[in-house]
């Protein structure tokens, strides 16, 4: 090693010692100043933490400031989204719409403190109390075929004024005039008497629904008929987390009593149903493994005051981490506030190595003050070593624009560093104060878990155990070469919510297609955007007619632009041509005994029909804006800040679809035209986190490596202490192969966990193993190999109770913990002692 960089690590190795003697010195002399400080930065911290804000939405976790996300997030605010409440009614077909007559009855009357909980409740193609501005449409709408008929149908339009086709219309009309359902049709009847609104509506009302529903039903019926869908929009957004909670209390109680089944769905329920799910989970899994680790502790030293004391360290550094946190993040996801299971495993460490070393001096008769000295400085040398390396590499991803990994860094680094120097000024001055108030406690020697037998192993057949790691590292290294990414934010929320439960159905039947890709174009003027959204859509008809994708939405399929007009209008020339419209209708009316003055707006619109002209796109869209159809406009023309955004909609199964060679080729016709899809999204969000991870990596593997620089002094050393972590997490990739899972936005950052504690782990190993006698150094070996083999089951029973979780994102964390930190204790207590004792007889 050079001299220059033995000068570095040895003035380190100083700095180091010098601290550790004066926290000695401190926590010995004056503990009762020592906890007066520490009592006033928990008193600052708790204040900080009540000003913090803590939330659920998974998306404020990634970086949404441009690309796809970006345009995802947008859609749901333009669309509405990401305000809305999706209610799904399943049940006996029959009753499907007499329940939801009664359940939008009940919500539409719901109030939550004293005002009405939602705006509007949609659960049919227009509500009948729209009658007559749904009349007023189709009286402009049938007779301007020009704008709304699709050009195939204007033969069939043409059709309509045959004469046997009129008698047959009337009719019709007079039979349905007769019965009740005739009394709110007059209108309707009136203004289209020969039904030719049925050549247009179906095209206008396929357009307006972004879910597959029944084109023949007046409700948001699934085509299959099972499911019936209602969307209410709520008077408060979901950032009003109390008006959610009440309006949540609420849904509860107006959809109990139903005949059929209602679950929901949205943006409200989400916010405070996976809010709930999450606390309980994160809560039943700091308990659980607070239970499993001081029982452990408990279980294998036999004090109470050190195990108790566990609870108070852990308390105190999650407390100061979230405290300080606090200061420099406006608030926290709740996601990561599941740190706190980590700093339970990662945080009890310390106290184990410290509090083992301080017993095993005590059990060989040294005093209290020279046993405690040894253990504060000399391993506390290795335990300062050992938290650096931990919470470095969490602290480096705060130069992450992942906020998932950054807010997470930060927490758990954080975290791990207060909870090292809670073990340093607690539980010293306690344990001190214990053994003066009972001077006669004995200690016994402590158990040795099988690490003697495992010496002896090492020591006999060390050629045969590093064969064996050399072989078990090569398969699980062929294995984790096939390791994925899984991107689909989906698949990390939680799996048995309601939320999530209603909307695995609305894909199962309401869903178009399995996936669907969002283009937007973006200008001031809706006429411009018409325009490029017909050249968009003529690649689109291209792609459905190669069969790459299954459908596709746009304002142009139902809204003819003037070329599209001049078109239907020639036909229409041709398919009346010696026919006299007007005239033939009234003709019908009278001899059917209607009265013509009745429908006298229809007949004279009919008498223009013959000389009508191209026009202007803003005049329909004005008249279908203010018509219960107004959802085939929201839905595909967006007025925002002053700005229009035209959103056309692909809907496609998978690969068959090259969204790469489409973005190039929409580049090439619209440069400024922005899309979205759930895969593009994922891409986004992969190559983000692969980028902040690697720099992450890069960044904290420095800095652990300078740390073992500091600590060992040769490279032989630092390769011992590093071979733990190679293999730890190269088995940690080749058990998730092996048993299903991938990687993805969270249990990602366990990789950073497995780089910081493997190499704790071979470093206490390394540290504390330096006889050169090899039965004495068989029992330094021991005594540090019981206190890694505790850390080891201490930070799986505090990551790993993760894994029974129902929310994907920490079921993931858990399971690579468990994986990880398993194999990486194997290597530090197997494979490692092995290659010492080769090491040692060479």
């Amino acid at each position: 090693m050079p001299n220059a960089i033995r000068t570095i690590t040895r003035s380190f190795q100083q700095l180091v010692h010098r601290h550790l003697a004066w926290i000695h010195r401190m926590t010995t002399t004056y503990p009762r100043r020592v906890v007066i400080m520490a009592l006033l930065l928990l008193l600052s911290s708790i204040a900080s933490i009540a000003t913090t804000r803590f939330e659920a939405d998974i998306f404020k976790l990634f970086p949404s400031q441009a690309g796809p996300l970006k345009l995802f997030l947008d859609s749901l605010e333009w669309t509405g989204g990401a305000k809305d409440v999706y209610f799904l009614l399943e049940g006996e077909p029959s009753l499907l719409p007499v329940e939801a007559e009664r359940l939008a009855a009940r919500l539409k009357t719901l109030q939550v403190d004293g005002t009405t909980a939602f705006r509007n409740v949609k659960y049919r193609v227009y509500d009948t109390s729209e009658a007559a501005s749904f009349a007023r449409f189709i009286a402009y709408a049938v007779t301007h075929p020009q704008l709304y008929l699709d050009p195939a149908e204007a033969g069939n339009y043409g059709v309509k004024f045959d004469q046997p086709a009129i008698n047959k219309a009337l009719d019709r009309a007079g039979t349905e005039l007769a019965s009740q359902v005739g009394m709110g049709m007059r209108d309707i009847i009136a203004a289209d008497p020969l039904y030719l609104r049925e050549l247009i509506l179906p095209r206008l009302k396929k357009a307006s629904q972004a879910l597959a529903l029944d084109t023949t039903s007046p409700y948001f019926l699934s085509r299959d008929g099972q499911v019936l869908i209602m969307i209410a929009e709520p008077a408060q957004p979901v950032q009003n987390i109390a008006f959610a909670r009440k309006l949540v209390a609420g849904i509860e109680e107006v959809r109990s009593g139903m005949k059929v089944n209602v679950s929901c769905a949205g943006a409200h329920l989400s916010a405070v149903m996976d809010e709930r799910v999450m606390k309980e989970n994160i809560i039943a899994c700091i308990v659980s493994s607070l239970i499993v680790v001081l029982g452990l502790f408990y279980l294998t030293y036999r004090r109470v005051l050190p195990t108790l004391l566990i609870p108070l360290i852990l308390f105190y550094g999650v407390a100061l981490a979230l405290g300080t946190a606090g200061l420099f993040l406006s608030s926290i996801s709740i996601i990561s506030f599941a740190f706190t299971a980590l700093i339970i495993g990662l945080g009890t460490d310390y106290s184990i190595h410290l509090y083992d070393r301080y017993y095993s001096e005590r059990s060989l008769g040294r005093d209290t003050g020279e046993a405690m000295g040894l253990a504060i400085v000399e391993t506390g040398h290795g335990i300062f070593t050992a938290a650096a390396t931990t919470a470095l590499p969490f602290l480096a991803l705060t130069i992450s624009d992942v906020r998932a990994l950054s807010e997470l860094g930060l927490l758990v680094g954080l975290g791990v560093i207060f909870s090292l120097y809670a073990t340093f000024f607690f539980l010293p001055p306690f344990i001190i104060a214990a053994e003066r108030r009972f001077p006669a406690v004995s200690y016994r020697p402590l158990p040795r878990f099988g690490l003697g037998w495992i010496w002896k192993k090492c020591l006999t057949r060390s050629g045969w155990i590093v064969g064996l790691s050399a072989l078990f590292f090569c398969v699980l290294l062929v294995a984790a070469c096939f390791i994925s990414f899984e991107g689909d934010l989906k698949n990390l929320q939680p799996r048995h919510s309601e939320a999530f439960l209603a909307q695995e159905k609305m894909e199962k039947h309401l869903s178009l297609s399995p996936k669907q890709m969002l283009v937007a174009l973006d200008g001031h003027l809706p006429a411009e955007l018409m325009e490029r959204g017909g050249r968009v859509e003529t690649l689109l008809s291209e792609y459905q007619r190669r069969g790459n994708i299954v459908s596709w939405s746009s304002l142009g399929q139902v809204l003819n632009n003037r070329g599209v007009q001049a078109e239907v209008l020639n036909s229409l020339q041709q398919s009346l041509a010696g026919k006299r419209p007007s005239e033939a209708v009234r003709g019908a009316l009278q001899e059917k005994g209607f009265a013509p003055e009745a429908f006298g707006p229809f007949l004279d619109s009919l008498a223009g029909l013959g000389h009508a002209a191209p026009v202007d796109e803003s005049e329909a869209l004005d008249h279908l804006g203010r018509s219960p159809l107004r959802g085939v406009v929201e839905r595909h023309l967006i007025k925002d800040k002053g700005n229009y955004h035209l959103l056309l909609y692909i809907n496609y199964r998978g690969a068959e679809f090259h969204q790469q060679t489409f973005l190039k080729q929409l580049a090439a016709i619209d440069p400024s035209a922005r899309a979205t899809s759930v895969d593009l999204v994922s891409e986004q969000l992969g190559g983000a986190v692969k980028k902040s991870f690697f720099w992450g990596f890069l960044l904290g593997g420095a800095l652990v490596l300078f740390l073992l620089l500091s600590h060992f002094s040769s490279l032989g050393e630092i390769w011992h202490s590093l071979f733990p972590v190679v293999g730890g997490v190269i088995a940690m990739l080749g058990l998730m192969v092996l048993t299903g899972m991938r990687l993805n936005f969270m249990n990602a950052m366990v990789l950073v966990t497995i780089v910081g504690m493997g190499s704790d782990y071979g470093m206490h190993v390394l540290h504390r193993v330096t006889a050169l006698d090899m039965h004495e150094a068989g029992e330094q070996f021991v005594q540090s190999g019981r206190a890694v083999l505790l850390s080891a089951l201490t930070t799986i029973a505090g990551f790993g109770s993760l894994a029974f979780t129902d929310y994907g994102a920490m079921s993931s964390i858990g399971w690579a913990t468990n994986y990880g930190i398993a194999a990486t204790a194997i290597f530090a207590l197997v494979t490692l002692p092995a290659m010492i004792c080769r090491h040692r007889r060479s």
